[in-house]
């Protein structure tokens, strides 16, 4: 007997973490509509392809059929603390796709080739420095192109300790010192005129 294949292949760990939460309560909602001859307690297997590329397989069995949404498949809290271990250990990529639900033939199905991400242009780069959250914006300032570290100063969700935290990295490059310095409420603040 052939058993029925499922694949879920996420381009961020935020969306694994949502379907992670579900995984809590003993159970994943599959997005397909493309299985039939499934009935409740049908053995499935489940593969979670991760933003990494990592692999995690399971076997499990249907819970309910939603007509036009899904199939929910049961999983173990062993898997479920896997994938929650996984979920918090990952960055989401800003450009990653969204979580991918399929159907995959057990017997022909290969894992779906590792793409390595490619490089955002300086444009999106800027764009992650005047918008991003911390996280980005710290990626931004580790970028070789020093001109990008300027967006980072311009991000309305940065704080006067990210601003600290700038002026006393010895790695950013004096023109950022100075528009830091050029800054009347930022070079007001003791810490951040000592560390300049």
């Amino acid at each position: 007997m052939i058993v029925m294949r499922f694949r879920v292949t996420y381009g961020k760990y935020s969306e694994l973490t949502a379907d992670v939460q579900q995984m809590a309560h003993g159970g994943i909602l599959i997005r397909v509509t493309d299985a039939p001859n499934l009935a409740f307690e049908t053995p499935v297997e489940l593969e979670l392809v991760l933003p990494d590329g990592t692999t995690l397989t399971t076997a499990g069995k249907v819970l309910q059929l939603l007509a036009g949404h899904g199939i929910a498949v049961s999983v173990s809290p062993q898997f479920a603390d896997e994938a929650r271990r996984h979920a918090g250990a990952g960055r989401d990529n800003p450009r990653g796709a969204p979580a991918r639900h399929e159907r995959v033939d057990r017997t022909t199905a290969a894992p779906p080739p590792r793409v390595q991400p490619e490089e955002p242009s300086n444009a999106q780069k800027i764009q992650i420095a005047l918008h991003g959250n911390r996280d980005e914006r710290n990626a931004i300032l580790r970028d070789r192109n020093r001109m990008l570290h300027a967006y980072v100063l311009k991000n309305p969700g940065l704080t006067v300790d990210d601003v600290l935290a700038i002026a006393k990295n010895p790695q950013m490059g004096p023109e950022l010192f100075k528009q830091i310095a050029e800054r009347p409420e930022w070079l007001q603040r003791s810490q951040i005129a000592v560390a300049l």
